[in-house]
This record gives structure tokens, sequence and C-alpha cells, in this order.
């Protein structure tokens, strides 16, 4: 198997699973087309229309730059 083979069915995989992992449209609310597209080649590898709530990125917490520890006194 050639190896641009191998890579492309390793995206299709991934790209089934995204596409799985997303709600199903009914057909009738606002939605998103999600395409997913192999980077190299700019061939789209699959899309899938879903609701628009469940595309909307949901807040992350920011990492805190500051780790605070205990250090005993000085004086």
């Amino acid at each position: 198997m050639s190896a641009e083979r191998e890579r492309l069915q390793l995206l299709q995989a991934t790209t089934q699973e995204i596409i799985d992992r997303l709600p199903a449209w009914d057909g009738e609310s606002p939605s998103v087309l999600v395409a997913i597209i192999d980077p190299i080649t700019r061939q789209r590898l699959g899309h899938w229309r879903t609701p628009a709530v469940a595309a909307v990125p949901q807040p992350q917490p920011q990492p805190c730059g500051r780790h605070l520890h205990a250090v005993p006194d000085a004086s």
C-alpha cells in the first residue's frame, strides 16, 4: 500500500469519527455545515449538517500562569 493511500485512509477514519460525534440536524433549526478538508490536497473528506447550537464551542477554562505554594516565613 502506498504511503499516500495509507495517509488518506487514516484521514478518512478520523473524519468519520468526528462526524459520528456530531449531533443530527432536525431539518428545521438553524444549522451549520461542517466540512472536513484534507490540508495537503484540499479535497473534501466529509461533511455533515449539524445544529448551530452544537457547533458553538464551549468556553474552556484558561490555564493559570502562576502557581501558588507555601514558603516558610523568613523572619
